[in-house]
């Protein structure tokens, strides 16, 4: 699995746990802790697609 799939992967289940936090109600220790994932989840989501498209061989605008 290369970093964009994961990039993608992380971030469309940060968005999963966003959403859910914000349609369910929930009780607050467990509506912090959905919250908190997303955040983690969305967060490492973009650092893998930053590290893709910063790499010299696979960045956007390459040519192969």
């Amino acid at each position: 699995m290369n970093d964009v799939s994961k990039g993608l992967l992380f971030v469309l289940g940060g968005i999963v746990f966003l959403l859910v936090s914000l349609i369910l109600s929930l009780p607050t220790p467990l509506w912090a802790v959905i919250l908190s994932a997303s955040i983690v989840l969305n967060c490492t989501g973009t650092v893998f697609l930053i590290r893709y498209i910063k790499k010299p061989d696979q960045g956007v605008g390459k040519s192969k």
